[in-house]
């Protein structure tokens, strides 16, 4: 069975990351789960879950697994609510919603 991104959740996410990777402010054409594909339910490809990355940047997350999980880019697959986990960008500590919204944190990281 494939394991395709619905246009709708792809779109959200590239208009709310600016076509920009969230990384490095670079161009972002790769999109990203942040938590596993392997989990199926309403988050699967939801844009809580999808970030873009650019090429250099969504390797790196995959080779340093443990600093992207610090920094919001991988998220456990045991996380009911991925949308409560923040991400650390170029834009500074940001939380994603499901409706492919994100919100300013002010605490530090």
């Amino acid at each position: 069975m494939p394991n395709l991104i619905p246009p709708q959740s792809r779109d959200l996410v590239r208009t709310r990351d600016m076509d920009q990777c969230v990384r490095c402010a670079g161009r972002g054409y790769e999109w990203h789960h942040r938590r596993s594909r392997r989990v199926r339910d309403d988050h699967t490809h939801c844009p809580c879950v999808g970030v873009l990355l650019c090429r250099t940047c969504h390797l790196w997350v995959h080779a340093h697994v443990f600093e992207a999980r610090r920094q919001g880019l991988i998220v456990s697959q045991y996380q009911t609510a991925p949308s409560t986990v923040p991400v650390f960008t170029h834009l500074g500590l940001l939380l994603m919603d499901c409706e492919g919204r994100m919100e300013y944190l002010r605490e530090e990281f």
